[in-house]
């Protein structure tokens, strides 16, 4: 995997905003529904992969190896101000690659994208705590290499600037089990 940082003076950066968490009592075990606003904060226009299908950019002879993108946009959980601690987070995939037009976009800058999904939190609160959401990214080139009997990606990070995005006020819930027992 490469990485890096950002670089204030690169003129890529992503806005991720919540523009709605359905529903906002969340329990930890059940996925929930986000809408995404993608923003262009930058003053360059930057492409993104917008396929939910990985599969559909995947050459039709499996043994050969393939480059794409990927966006996870992320639904990062944290703490209330003095509130007990939260580590919480989810995401959901879209993938893009050159070779397949429809599978990428490019954004201009002012220009925005919404996003619909599906969200289950990797990690959930073992008791019920208030918490607040906010958007994130992860933005990355990747090489998919076949091998018999196996598989490798090669995963290289890019790292646009990120615009810190509004919270969004929620209450996570343990799956039902662990906290009605106590």
């Amino acid at each position: 995997m490469g990485d890096g940082a950002p670089d204030r003076r690169d003129p890529h950066a992503l806005g991720i905003y919540l523009m709605r968490v359905t529903p906002t009592d969340i329990n930890a075990a059940e996925p929930f529904q986000v809408e995404f606003k993608i923003l262009n904060t930058g003053t360059a226009p930057i492409e993104l992969p917008v396929s939910p299908h990985l599969s559909d950019l995947q050459p039709s002879d499996e043994s050969v190896a393939f480059n794409y993108s990927s966006l996870a946009l992320v639904v990062r959980g944290e703490a209330e101000p003095q509130g007990p601690p939260v580590d919480s987070i989810g995401f959901v995939e879209l993938f893009g690659s050159p070779d397949h037009a429809e599978s990428m976009m490019v954004l201009r800058p002012g220009e925005w994208i919404r996003v619909t999904a599906n969200i289950k939190l990797l990690k959930g609160p073992s008791v019920p705590v208030s918490a607040r959401f906010r958007g994130d990214f992860w933005l990355r080139r990747n090489t998919f290499h076949p091998h018999p009997g196996g598989q490798s990606i090669e995963v290289n990070n890019l790292y646009p600037n990120s615009t810190p995005t509004p919270f969004v006020a929620v209450h996570l819930l343990p799956p039902a089990a662990s906290y009605l027992s106590k």
